[in-house]
């Protein structure tokens, strides 16, 4: 008798003699199959080591009580059923500061052994059983050395910031294994007090949380600290403002105010949705003129130095209109660049004169060229990424579904696309309702004549 895995059909099973014959019996968890494995042993136990082990279907009373004992363990974290034979016993599991996963047995109800556990865990919290004194400082560099080669460089240097700005001057000097929820809740708290006085937005502070939530995840993985203490340490509540946008008239005022050398990207933005940085990091390789797609495989970094991954790593393609590729068709035989769309003019007075590399603008060019086009068409004053949203409500406004914005944004999820849009996309269902509606009574009105 024994419990293996069958990598093959991704179960555990036991293996057994049954008069003579050898039997199998699969399970979808472990602890199913070692339950199982026990009774069977039990039970011949108790009839003599000679005697024939039961059948499934004598088992079949056995195994449901053990079931019953193991989803009643399963109720308290951490805590576990067995059976012996004075019956049931139950075992709790805890990973000590040195990283090795230890266990109690013997308890004779979970409640005993999630009561024993608590106050493991509690001695632990005070510092008596976690030998490591490494600081919250020195892990946070270690995390970070650690991420680097997974996570995009904006991502990066967002935790970096965030690091630097507003959890190492609060945990930096702290040992890591004492940090527990009143210690965070007492950050919160001063964090709080910054969005109180206008320093700081609660998005921000939920970011950062984010990252210290991320960073005491992996201290308890690797065995570090018993628990994490963020984890019942809510965030700010953030009220969500409506996202400003150019409506449907706005557009061609915006488009006509904008400059000869910044129209064309702005048309970009708003027929596309891209990102700015998605934008200046288009080449012409990546338009598709005959099937009217852009494909959006990389951006240009926070310095503009360089190129880097898109936000979430995801490549698409952007459907356009016979319009923009119209204007993208005129941009590259005229094109400034054999590999750009968008290169910076090159400035004929100023401290950058002199230059004579072509190269896409920085983020900061694009900004103000957006800030002086709203100026001098009397719109106003949004941000630069309010382009995006402008294109997100036009599909919406226009009669394209969720579904498509989604897509063209690429946002990994449609919950994300629904949370920003979807007030926009119930407008147009209001309105196809109505539309319904009247084609049902014309076809009444037509039936009856």
């Amino acid at each position: 008798m024994s419990v293996q895995f069958d990598s093959s059909r991704q179960r555990y099973m036991v293996r057994w003699h049954e008069g003579g014959r050898q039997r199998t019996k699969r399970f979808m968890t472990r602890e199913e199959a070692v339950a199982f494995d026990a009774a069977i042993k039990a039970s011949k136990a108790s009839a003599g080591e000679g005697a024939t082990a039961p059948t499934v279907d004598g088992l079949a009373a056995r195994l449901e009580q053990l079931e019953a004992q193991l989803a009643a363990g399963e109720r308290h974290e951490g805590v576990y059923a067995y059976d012996t034979r004075q019956g049931p016993r139950w075992r709790y599991v805890f990973r000590d500061g040195d990283g090795r996963l230890s266990s109690r047995r013997g308890f004779t109800s979970p409640e005993d052994a999630a009561a024993a556990r608590r106050k493991r865990i509690a001695e632990a919290r005070r510092g008596q059983r976690l030998p490591t004194g490494q600081t919250f400082g020195e892990f946070w560099a270690e995390l970070l050395e650690a991420k680097r080669p997974y996570v995009t460089a904006g991502a990066l240097e967002d935790m970096r910031t965030h690091g630097r700005k507003r959890l190492l001057p609060f945990f930096g000097d702290d040992r890591l294994a004492p940090i527990d929820e009143t210690r965070v809740r007492a950050w919160l708290s001063g964090m709080a007090a910054s969005v109180d006085a206008g320093e700081l937005a609660p998005k921000t502070v939920n970011n950062a949380r984010t990252c210290l939530s991320v960073a005491l995840g992996e201290a308890l993985r690797r065995g570090l600290i018993p628990a994490n203490p963020c984890a019942h340490v809510r965030q700010l509540p953030v009220e969500r403002t409506e996202l400003d946008f150019l409506r449907l008239p706005e557009i061609e005022a915006y488009l006509d105010a904008a400059p000869d050398h910044y129209r064309p990207l702005a048309e970009l933005l708003i027929g596309t949705g891209a990102r700015i940085s998605e934008a200046l990091a288009l080449t012409w390789p990546d338009v598709d003129f005959d099937a009217g797609v852009l494909r959006v495989q990389r951006q240009r970094d926070r310095q503009g130095a360089g190129n880097a991954q898109t936000k979430g790593k995801r490549f698409r393609s952007v459907q356009i209109g016979p319009a923009l590729v119209e204007t993208l068709g005129a941009l590259q035989a005229a094109a400034l660049h054999a590999e750009w769309l968008f290169p910076c003019p090159l400035p004929r007075r100023g401290r950058y004169a002199g230059r004579t590399t072509l190269a896409p603008p920085s983020r900061k060019t694009v900004h103000d060229w957006h800030e002086l086009t709203l100026q001098d068409a009397g719109l106003r004053d949004m941000p630069l990424h309010a382009l995006r949203h402008t294109a997100a409500a036009a599909w919406l406004m226009s009669g394209h579904p969720l579904i498509f914005v989604q897509r063209q944004l690429g946002h990994r999820s449609i919950t994300t696309t629904e949370e920003h849009y979807g007030h926009l996309e119930g407008s147009f269902l209001r309105d196809a309702a109505a539309r319904t509606e009247a084609l049902i009574a014309q076809a009444s009105r037509e039936r009856g004549r």
